[in-house]
């Protein structure tokens, strides 16, 4: 059974010998990573697995945000060029059938236009599975209250018959 996890690591460089270790014990066909902190002149590789990825540097020249999609090289895949200013990459994986994977980060700072992600559904091949770090609060997926980042996504899921995949557990802890 293929397996794809989804992890906000807060940080590539000081992660990937959990990303290793992580390789090593599941063996994922593809892992989506938010919160990289990666640059462009960054150089970040991760052996047997290709990276896909959008880095992000504020005025300042630091880095914030960042989606990195690390695919094996064991599975059949392809690129897909997204057209957003969202911080999202998508890569189509060869399962039983294709299958669309994107990794999307939402800053919590940020205000999100539904039109955005109504753009990103669009783009994306079916069928698709969108992992990531959404800020959003919901007891649809284990939060005990809800804030407005979550009702947003709560009518992004229901305006495009999204299938919310948790089973009620916390999405969040620190370690």
């Amino acid at each position: 059974m293929a397996c794809v996890v989804s992890w906000n690591c807060r940080g590539f460089r000081s992660k990937v010998c959990h990303i290793k270790d992580l390789i090593y014990e599941v063996h994922p066909v593809c892992i989506a990573l938010q919160e990289t902190y990666l640059k462009p002149a960054d150089i970040a590789k991760i052996k047997r697995y290709s990276l896909v990825r959008k880095d992000n540097e504020n005025e300042s020249g630091r880095a914030s945000g960042e989606v990195t999609l690390l695919v094996s090289h064991d599975t059949p895949s392809s690129v897909i060029t997204l057209h957003t200013n969202l911080q999202a990459v998508a890569v189509r994986v060869m399962f039983s059938n294709l299958v669309t994977i994107c990794t999307l980060y939402l800053p919590p700072s940020t205000i999100v236009d539904e039109r955005n992600l109504n753009r990103l559904v669009d783009e994306l091949p079916t069928p698709f599975i969108i992992l990531g770090d959404f800020n959003g609060h919901s007891p649809l997926w284990g939060s005990k209250n809800t804030n407005l980042r979550g009702r947003q996504i709560e009518e992004f899921v229901n305006t495009h018959s999204l299938c919310l995949l948790n089973n009620g557990e916390d999405t969040y802890f620190h370690q």
